[in-house]
């Protein structure tokens, strides 16, 4: 790690590369693993994360490594971050970047970036690596920040960095000549916020319609074979044991989508997996509901089956997001 005095800026004042300003701030905000591949215009950077303590998990390709970051995401509810390189480097992870900027995981996506625009065009020869790094992600659904020097680098990692621990895939592009600049660390400048090391807060629960519960209570009453759909919201949100009580109550079968996978499992009730991984009894009493509760469930393609997992029957979703109500499938009743 390169640190020298500052001159001018009082005791203890220092400068430091970029890279290691961002590094310093990485592991200041409790990320004690990055995921990636490194690249030239990465290695000084993930160097620094190494010397740093900071785990650094190697994979064999920049789609793996992207995956593996969301992988982290998912199963730990912290933010996954990843390194890699730009140009053919970054093309080789968009299938995972695609991916994770779907899951609702936060993943935060660090990759190098060509040198910003400066001096005459092309004075060293062709960029061999050229590629619109910044419109391909956003053409595939992720959030790219982007510093506009050496100045603003420690806020645009902060601000990428708190987007993406609100559940989102975000991208911050790395300059091969911004890394290498050098900037003042006062004493007592402070440091980022660290991130909480546990699960990513849930976002508050937009409160439910009074007259849409009745209405959801009303269709279970009368239901004779209701079905209980829990997706993996419901498994983030702790709904588990609320929901082996209602059917319990109601007689209605237990079931999950994919991402739920085995939330009941051993319960008398349970179904397992509805949709296109479910087995042919699951498949065969799903059909035969006359009522369908899906909770924390998107109700995609796949759990739908392409419109032929669930009954023609009264459909009732709940879900803390509004917006996810009715995106794939048409709700009756929604809360």
């Amino acid at each position: 790690m390169k640190t020298r005095e500052f001159e001018g800026g009082g005791a203890g004042a220092r400068t430091v590369p970029v890279y290691q300003a961002l590094a310093e701030d990485i592991k200041a905000m409790g990320v004690d693993t990055v995921f990636g591949l490194m690249s030239d215009d990465t290695a000084a950077f993930a160097v620094t994360l190494d010397a740093m303590g900071i785990g650094l998990i190697g994979a064999r390709h920049e789609n793996v490594a992207i995956g593996m970051a969301d992988g982290f995401a998912a199963a730990t509810g912290r933010l996954g971050v990843v390194c890699v390189g730009r140009g053919p480097a970054l093309a080789n992870g968009l299938q995972a970047a695609s991916f994770a900027a779907r899951t609702g995981n936060p993943v935060l996506i660090i990759y190098g970036e060509a040198a910003l625009p400066s001096g005459p065009a092309n004075a060293l020869g062709p960029d061999y690596k050229a590629l619109d790094g910044a419109g391909v992600l956003k053409a595939a659904g992720v959030r790219v920040f982007a510093p506009t020097g050496a100045s603003t680098a420690r806020a645009t990692l902060a601000d990428a960095a708190a987007l993406a621990r609100t559940g989102q895939a975000v991208a911050l592009l790395m300059p091969v000549d911004v890394q290498h600049e050098e900037i003042a660390v006062k004493p007592g400048e402070p440091a980022p916020e660290p991130l909480d090391a546990g699960p990513v807060p849930a976002r508050p629960a937009q409160p439910a319609r009074a007259h849409a519960i009745a209405a959801a209570a009303s269709l279970l009453d009368a239901a004779k074979r209701p079905l209980i759909l829990a997706g993996h919201g419901a498994w983030k949100s702790g709904a588990r044991d609320a929901l082996v009580r209602l059917a319990e109550r109601t007689g209605a079968m237990l079931s999950t989508t994919a991402r739920g996978k085995d939330m009941f499992r051993g319960h008398r009730l349970n179904l397992g997996i509805i949709g296109s991984f479910s087995h042919s009894a699951a498949r065969r009493m799903a059909t035969e509901a006359d009522c369908v509760l899906a909770v924390g469930a998107g109700l995609n393609i796949l759990t739908m089956s392409f419109g032929e997992s669930l009954p023609d029957a009264p459909l009732i979703q709940i879900d803390a997001s509004r917006a996810s109500i009715g995106r794939w499938t048409t709700a009756d009743v929604a809360v």
